[in-house]
């Protein structure tokens, strides 16, 4: 029995030796299942709670200058932290294939003890405890801490969890209250203690043991806060209920954020992140009094900030990001890169917001349902390339504080129906370089304006500048009203306009007209109003080789242009318009213009947990007409005489199941030689052994997610060789191939055998695909075969074994 005691403490120190080794990232462990006098530094004996914990921390940080905090993967902390010191917090976890995050939750359950409201029916209240809210300034609550109800269907509860939760929406009095189900109301600004909080179900039932929901209040203004430390770092946490405050997870400059789910019922406000980079993170909808933004960059401008958001999604989220500074005077910047954005169509702002920041660069961002994609957009500078804003009123919005140069590459701008509409929206002293982009303005309004707006509004002005090339602007209205196209000003005559339009195309689809118009302030002439294409080319000097078409009565529609616009395939046609505009653009790329398909809340939740890349192009079928549609690369190159590698760069892999590598010898018969997986990096090769003198083609097969195959161009190659002709594979089995290394005519093949004698003779006319022999039914042994042709006679000896 001592043996057995023995070995089982020695197997007990044996393994944990071994998780520590496993687990030393982190300083302290806790776990729901651990205990509070467990020492909590290893896996093997975790603390149980953070506060628990907490006087720990500050003495490691002193020596070490942080603090790592492991919190076990999938378990709930209703906890909060304040630091004086940086920290990272993640997860760890027992089970190699259990990634879940760690939960962190600043709501109660209330599930009991709410009382109808003498003279309702539907409104019910109590008193709610806040005392984890410090308020901002002398308010407990209100201004920037808010405090709100997250409703939670239990059916769904545990198959779908971010689904299942979410935040009731705020009325500002009782009556709206009691008229609007799936609410609720309390005052805002008050130091009271404790809060009343009134709700009115979904379902209409009291909120006590309700069948269907059960009901959170948010209890606490942040979850962990290190506001004026830097270099802290979170990682894997699912954050909810919240509330905004200063922000649920707040960390001071170069605070790094990753594989973090927002809510629902989380809201983030100011001090959240100062240059700070967020990367692959959710965000849910967080309560309505929060001035429902997800995101809040503050005072980016001051002391050189510099902010970054990449492989992102943003799901009904009335006003995802707002960037503002107090009037620093650094520079400052906030860069967003692979970004979806899906509006709650119920209650929808802009998509971004900016307000005295240096720059702002957005790059592959999706935004769907917005009523714009970037608004009052005051950065000095700013940069949006590859990007895609699908039904907003404007797509880019820019404001006269701040001289603005804006860079405008390769977007595509689709709106929805407005009384009054523009894919850009620029104002004095905005310098606008707008190339490579897809505008479509869409605009079914018939009782507002006769002008439905235009392509660019605010082009033309005497301290602006636009600078267009390169575009495809469609105007798709109600068929009674107009569209201006674009604007020059011509104070100093024809052609001196400051402003350049060139190499454009116009599609007027539907409606009325679209017209030019041309201003000669400086002159004093007025505004004149051009409705003809070839007079805006003489009257302003713009657009010399741009291209007009109206195909307003031309039954094709857009697909006179272009493949299958109504499902969001803007690639130029095979028609003769669509040639036409491809030899306009040629060498442009093309501006992402598929749909993105809005997920459910787990759907992303599960992109985000596998650190996915976000792309806007995610949609695109990368096949069409047997070619491989996105912009890719194939070579070929000889390695020696017996050696080629095949070089390939597709740019983007998303709906790309796998590669094949294809090859045919001399008759173009292609045949598969590998399959090749699609892996992280988009340039791949392959070497393939070939044997000298012969034109070997090979050609890149693309596998699209969807089954569709399509291929690349072909590529021939032939390393040198100075015999006449090669024999292979020698030695042989009794089966040979030979090629002639380039020569085409008559030949003439003898084989002897080692006396001398002629085996056989064969005649072979045109000779220039590879010829395969049989010499299986001779002896093994050495031979001889001689070919014949007009530039001679030549010799090579074949091994039969």
């Amino acid at each position: 029995m001592k043996y057995a005691v023995v070995v089982t403490l020695l197997l007990f120190v044996l393994l944990q030796s071994t998780l520590c080794a496993a687990q030393q990232k982190f300083d302290f462990y806790i776990s729901n299942s651990g205990k509070d006098v467990y020492p909590g530094t290893s896996a093997i004996f975790p603390r149980k709670t953070i506060g628990a914990t907490e006087p720990l921390f500050k003495a490691v940080a002193l020596v070490n200058d942080s603090v790592k905090i492991g919190l076990k993967s999938g378990a709930v902390f209703n906890e909060n932290l304040v630091t004086s010191y940086p920290i990272m917090v993640s997860t760890y976890s027992d089970n190699p294939n259990q990634d879940d995050p760690a939960i962190l939750n600043g709501s109660r359950e209330y599930n009991s003890g709410w009382v109808k409201q003498e003279g309702s029916v539907y409104t019910f209240g109590q008193d709610i405890p806040y005392s984890g809210f410090s308020g901002y300034g002398i308010n407990g609550i209100g201004s920037y801490s808010y405090i709100y109800v997250t409703e939670i269907n239990r059916a769904i509860e545990k198959a779908a969890p971010f689904t299942a939760r979410m935040p009731m929406k705020f009325v500002t009095s009782l009556a709206a209250l009691e008229a609007t189900p799936g609410s609720f109301y309390s005052p805002i600004n008050t130091t009271e203690n404790p809060k009343h909080i009134f709700i009115h179900t979904s379902n209409g039932n009291s909120p006590n043991a309700n069948a269907k929901y059960s009901y959170e209040v948010t209890v606490r203004d942040w979850a962990i806060n290190s506001t004026y430390q830097q270099g802290n770092r979170f990682e894997n946490l699912w954050v909810r209920g919240f509330g905004a405050g200063n922000g649920i997870l707040p960390g001071g400059s170069n605070s790094y954020y990753n594989k973090i789910i927002f809510g629902p019922g989380a809201g983030i406000h100011h001090l959240v992140v100062r240059s700070g980079f967020l990367d692959h993170s959710l965000f849910l909808p967080g309560s309505e009094n929060t001035n429902e933004f997800a995101v809040v960059f503050y005072d980016v401008e001051g002391l050189g900030r510099h902010c970054t958001i990449k492989n992102s999604i943003f799901l009904d989220i009335p006003s995802p990001v707002y960037a503002h500074t107090s009037e620093g005077t650094n520079f400052g910047a906030v860069e967003m890169y692979n970004i979806a954005g899906f509006a709650d169509t119920s209650n929808v702002g802009s998509f971004m917001y900016t307000s005295n920041t240096d720059s702002v660069f957005l790059n592959n961002v999706y935004t769907d349902g917005y009523l714009c994609g970037y608004n009052y957009g005051s950065a000095k500078y700013s940069s949006i390339n590859n990007s895609y804003f699908k039904d907003v009123r404007f797509g880019i919005g820019y404001s006269n504080k701040n001289p603005v140069d804006a860079r405008v590459d390769n977007v595509f701008i689709k709106t929805h129906g407005s009384a009054y509409t523009a894919g850009i929206y620029m104002q004095n002293n905005t310098s606008l370089q707008l190339t490579n982009s897809i505008i479509r303005i869409n605009n079914d309004y018939k009782n507002y304006f006769p002008n439905a707006g235009a392509f660019i509004i605010g082009a033309g002005s005497e301290t602006g500048r636009v600078r267009a090339s390169g575009n495809i602007f469609i105007c798709d209205i109600f068929p009674s009203a107009s569209l201006v196209a674009a604007t020059a000003n011509t104070d100093k005559g024809i052609a001196t306009s400051p402003d350049i339009w060139n190499n454009n195309v116009y599609i007027l689809l539907k409606g009325n007209k679209i017209t030019w118009t041309i201003t000669d302030a400086a002159t004093n002439t007025g505004t004149r109003i051009v409705q003809n294409f070839d007079e805006w080319k003489r009257q302003s000097g713009q657009d010399q080789n741009s291209l007009f078409f109206d195909l307003r009565k031309d039954p094709r529609g857009l697909k006179a242009i272009f493949t299958d616009p109504d499902n969001g395939n803007y690639d130029l046609a095979d028609t003769p318009e669509g040639r036409q505009v491809a030899a306009l653009k040629a060498g442009m790329t093309t501006p992402p213009s598929c749909f993105l398909q809005k997920p459910t809340y787990e759907t992303a939740a599960e992109y985000i947990k596998t650190s996915k890349e976000l792309s806007v192009n995610a949609c695109r079928n990368p096949c069409y007409q047997n070619t491989i549609r996105i912009n890719n690369t194939f070579t070929v190159d000889a390695v020696s005489e017996r050696k080629v590698t095949l070089t390939w760069n597709v740019s983007e892999q998303q709906n790309i199941n796998h590669y094949e590598i294809e090859r045919a010898i001399g008759n173009y018969i292609f045949k598969k030689i590998s399959l090749l997986p699609i892996t992280g990096d988009s340039l791949h090769t392959y070497t393939d052994n070939i044997q000298p003198g012969i034109i070997y083609q090979y050609r890149l097969a693309v596998i699209a997610n969807a089954g569709g195959r399509c291929y690349s161009e072909v590529r021939s190659i032939k390393t040198n060789n100075d015999k006449p002709f090669i024999v292979y594979p020698n030695p042989s089995k009794g089966k040979i191939v030979v090629s002639m290394n380039g020569y085409i005519g008559t030949v003439n093949f003898t084989l002897y055998n080692l006396q001398g004698q002629p085996i056989w003779k064969k005649e072979v006319i045109n000779l220039y695909a590879p010829q395969q022999f049989g010499i299986t039914n001779n002896p093994r042994g050495l031979y001889l075969l001689k070919a014949e042709t007009s530039k001679g006679i030549n010799f090579q000896k074949i091994i039969l074994q």
